[in-house]
Parts: C-alpha cells; structure tokens; sequence
C-alpha cells in the first residue's frame, strides 16, 4: 500500500511549546522539513491544538495540570508561519484524537483519505489520532522520525518506541514511514 499523495492530508499533532521539551524537541526541525514542503506542494496541513480545561479528567485521574492557554498553547515558533498559508487549517480539541466531530467534518471538507501524521506526543495524541483514523476508515501513516514523545515520568524514548511498537501492531507495520519517504512522495507527484 502507498499514500494516495492526492487524497492525503499532513496532521500536525499537538506541536505546541507546553508538549516541547529535551526529548520532544529534536521532532520540531523533522515537522518543519515536512511541513514546509508540503505546504509548497499546495496539499492541505491540519496543525491541531490541545486545550485542558478546569477539572479534565487529565486534571483528575493524571494529576497533570497544563496547557490551559497561551503561550502553552501556542504552536511552536517555527511552524507558526506555516499556519497562515491558504491550505492550512488549526483545529482546537480538548481529547488526545484529532478525530473530533469537528476534526471528522474538516476531513470530510478536505475529501481526503490518508493522513500523514507527524508530531507530538506518539504515546497520547499522535497514537490516538492514528487508531481512530484506522477504524473510521482512514489511512494512517505516522513519520516516525517526526513523531516524539515528550513524557517525563517515565523514559520519553522507551514510551516513544512502545507508541510506534503498538502502531505497527494495531493499524499495521507498513503504516510507520520515514521523513524521507514522504520527502519522496512530494518530489515525485510535484514534478509530474
């Protein structure tokens, strides 16, 4: 199977500053590589917000207390400007997925099939977008070098690779791709 280039969307998971840190930082230049290009390409960019709100269940059951607005809200610096270009959109969520009723009807505007999806974190946002992607009948692919975990409780890299481990094992193997092979998908569909 292969990314249906016209009919993909690039997700930007939650690469806001509050979810950068030591661990998450090195993804920030991937995304930005990818989300540039694609941009350039003139495909459609979803860059996706997370909000926690006063007694989420994050609150609760985590103890977690952040990301409550701005500047921990804010997308990263880098990817700001790339938010402002025509075929970009922000969608705000208050849940790991990016496949809210709000995400879905985006998608269903965009008339798009697969989703490349890069970003942070890949044990929360980035692995909860890609399984309901996978059982609503969209087709997940997640750039494994642009995706990072950011946790601090536990090691960032160890629950990283437990994320991708768990992808590969429920949406599919070949689902996990490279930075460089989307990079390819856009030089080859760009130029013909």
């Amino acid at each position: 199977m292969t990314i249906n280039a016209d009919r993909a969307v690039l997700m930007v998971v939650d690469a806001q500053n509050g979810f950068v840190n030591e661990h998450s930082a090195p993804a920030i230049p991937v995304i930005l590589d990818l989300a540039t290009r694609w941009a350039a390409s003139g495909r459609p960019t979803v860059f996706t917000r997370y909000w926690n709100y006063a007694d989420s269940p994050w609150e609760r059951l985590i103890g977690w207390r952040a990301l409550y607005g701005p500047p921990e809200t804010d997308i990263v610096d880098e990817l700001l400007p790339l938010t402002a270009h025509p075929n970009a959109r922000t969608l705000d969520k208050t849940v790991y997925t990016a496949l809210t009723p709000e995400g879905l009807a985006l998608l269903g505007e965009l008339d798009v099939t697969d989703l490349i999806i890069c970003g942070i974190a890949t044990d929360a946002c980035v692995l909860k977008t890609a399984l309901d992607a996978f059982e609503l009948g969209y087709v997940p692919w997640v750039v494994r070098d642009a995706v990072a975990s950011n946790a601090t409780r536990h090691s960032a890299q160890e629950i990283h690779d437990s994320a991708l481990l768990h992808i590969s094992r429920l949406v599919g193997a070949g689902q996990l791709v490279d930075s460089a092979q989307v990079r390819d998908l856009i030089v080859s569909t760009t130029s013909t």
